[in-house]
């Protein structure tokens, strides 16, 4: 095999899932990397926003975030996110991974020397000496450490990058003063952060309002939410999540209490807002404030942090209009973002061809197609994009025109194998790729394929992940082989590598031939596929693929597994929306018919007997780790079902 692999854009592995300052800048450098990166991270509201941003997301499992406590189960944890950080780079093969805090760096070590360019970006101070030797152990290891400011990378003690975030100068606009003064703190409600200082700091000065707006974190912080409201006198205010530009707009000063802060993204909003910070002298915020935009005062002093209040308020006009100058000269995110582009440079080796069509059958796959659509612009953008609309009744064919498609819309539901024969009839491009609406391109190695196919008469199957990025079974061997003999009696899980990847194709890293490919996303060429059919007009839904390789071997065209290609498969496609969930009676019927139809009764027979011994022996085994058995359970049921 001679394929050629695209590079992945950079891949971003974060532990967190929620949306505090590091995760936002995260955002920022992935929206401002010339090429739509990937990022793994658990489900939460940052794989939303990376989703609605335009990136790539594949969802971890959600662990507990503290390192310090429990040690002996956060190194479980841990080993949990390097084995998962292990399967993607070995499935993803990116030139970039970018370890974006110490847990997915303390994870690379798993990686062995083979890895990818590994870019450490360090957003915290080091939390204990312990842990401070392993990340600096481990960040030694490092191609390039990035840190957001001066006190990280000093804490750190090797040599580091500094990029200070940059925030929205659009969206943080100065506005006039307020006529009372009002002083914000702004920030999750934490134990660390002290809120409580500031209630100390106002509580001599009645003549300003305090606005306390954030969050509460988990438990503790609801704890201390109602410690601080008992505390708190007539003049203050707990706003609860805001808008950080409007309730910026509103403030007369932002008061920051973190005594060991490791950056500060909200005092750089500050002054981008035009309003002054009191803020102590450590840390990151001691970095972004001088005298000319704000006041300091001694960590945990009170007393002091009331006296530059009032400095600060009484010269609120000229420091919040030098502060904005200031925010302007060093904390513009467009600057940022340029220099990220340049530490973390475009990686793609392959000119996408203008010779590769993909073809797509939605019935009611709205969001869908959207998705993929993107993805395709993003990497394939010479290829043409073919939409066959099977009689939906939501907006598919209108968001697939929007998104520059070529649509079919066939006015109702005539089942995949006519929507897709209807679509190849179509295509001008010499190569086709069969893909699912649900389907997500994460880079352009599928134009490496249709190079692979120049003067080859096969269809070739790349790698495709599931949403969490584990890796989908699709290539199989034939329907009732030694292959299937072997998954039939031991879990894949459960067996020995060198046999998991005979009996499993899908789980190799090497090209190889297989039985068939599974439909979410094939590849071949487009007179190949005609010869075919490519599909079996005769039925409705299900199994075309598995008789679209099966007379494919008859007709001596070989299906290869190509694992340099990859793909994300979400998953969520409209036939399982329709029937309420997986339809085991339908798959289990159609599997028997093309099995009798193309191999014979007695192959049929055989391969029920393997899948009974398949689901009865899963059902076993997950009744021993007291798991739940019922998908097993339903798939025997149809499965009998199917042969009465």
């Amino acid at each position: 095999m001679t394929t050629r692999l695209a590079s992945l854009p950079a891949l971003f592995v974060s532990y967190a899932g929620v949306l505090g300052g590091a995760e936002r800048l995260l955002l920022d450098v992935m929206c401002g990397l010339a090429e739509s990166p990937t990022l793994a991270c658990p489900a939460g509201p940052l794989a939303e926003r990376a989703r609605d941003a335009g990136a790539h997301v594949l969802e971890l499992r959600e662990r507990p975030l503290e390192l310090r406590a429990q040690r002996a189960a956060a190194a479980v944890h841990l080993a949990g996110h390097a084995r998962e950080m292990r399967a993607l780079v070995r499935a993803l093969r990116p030139d970039v991974l970018v370890a974006w805090g110490m847990r997915p760096l303390l994870a690379t070590a798993a990686l062995g020397a083979d890895r990818p360019r590994l870019v450490f970006q360090h957003n915290d101070l080091l939390p204990g000496p312990a842990i401070a030797r392993a990340v600096r152990r481990a960040a030694r290891r490092a191609d390039l450490i990035l840190t957001p400011s001066e006190c990280i990378a000093r804490d750190l003690g090797l040599s580091a990058t500094v990029i200070n975030p940059g925030v929205d100068l659009t969206r943080f606009a100065p506005s006039p003063m307020p006529s009372e003064p009002e002083i914000l703190v702004l920030g999750a409600v934490v134990d660390w952060k002290r809120p409580d200082l500031a209630l100390d700091a106002v509580r001599e000065l009645p003549d300003v309002r305090l606005r306390i707006a954030g969050a509460p974190l988990g438990a503790e912080g609801e704890e201390l939410l109602a410690k601080l409201r008992a505390r708190a006198g007539p003049q203050v205010e707990f706003a609860g999540p805001v808008d950080a530009a409007e309730a910026l707009a509103r403030a007369t000063c932002l008061l920051h209490c973190a005594e060991r802060e490791p950056y500060g993204m909200v005092v750089a909003e500050a002054l981008a807002a035009g309003r002054p910070a009191v803020v102590p002298d450590s840390c990151g915020p001691a970095e972004i404030v001088d005298e000319s935009c704000g006041r300091t005062y001694a960590p945990g002093d009170a007393e002091a942090a009331a006296r530059a209040i009032v400095d600060a308020v009484r010269n609120a006009e000229e420091l919040g209009a030098a502060a904005r100058q200031r925010a302007e000269k060093h904390y513009d995110v467009e600057k940022m973002k340029a220099a990220y582009r340049v530490l973390i440079p475009p990686t793609s080796d392959l000119r996408p061809p203008t010779s590769l069509a993909l073809l797509t059958v939605t019935h009611n796959s709205e969001a869908d197609v959207r998705r993929l659509l993107a993805s395709a612009r993003a990497h394939l953008p010479g290829a043409r994009v073919i939409v066959v609309d099977s009689g939906s009744s939501d907006a598919s064919a209108a968001v697939a025109r929007e998104g520059g498609a070529h649509v079919i819309e066939l006015g109702e539901n005539v089942g995949f194998g006519r929507a897709s024969n209807a679509g190849l009839a179509e295509v001008n491009e010499p190569v086709t790729v069969l893909v699912n609406p649900d389907v997500e391109l994460v880079d352009a190695s599928l134009a490496g394929l249709a190079e692979e196919l120049q003067g080859s008469d096969r269809i070739l199957a790349p790698l495709v992940l599931k949403p969490d990025g584990s890796r989908e079974d699709s290539a199989q061997e034939e329907p009732a082989t030694a292959a299937a003999a072997a998954i039939a009696l031991v879990p894949p899980a459960l067996m020995p590598r060198p046999l998991r990847q005979r009996a499993c194709p899908w789980t190799t890293d090497d090209p190889r031939r297989v039985g068939w490919g599974v439909g979410s996303c094939l590849v071949a060429r487009t007179d190949t596929l005609r010869r075919l059919g490519p599909f079996d007009e005769r039925t409705f839904m299900y199994a075309e693929d598995l008789d679209l390789g099966l007379r494919a071997a008859d007709a001596g065209i070989e299906t290869w597994f190509m694992p340099q290609a990859r793909v994300i498969h979400r998953g969520a496609h409209s036939s399982s929306r329709a029937f309420g969930g997986e339809p085991f009676e339908l798959l289990a019927k159609r599997r028997r018919e093309v099995v009798a139809e193309r191999r014979g009764h007695d192959r049929a027979r055989r391969d029920d007997l393997l899948q009974a011994v398949t689901f009865a022996n899963r059902i076993a085994l997950k009744t021993l780790a007291r798991r739940d058995t019922s998908r097993e359970r339903a798939q025997l049921r149809a499965l009998r079902k199917a042969r009465s």
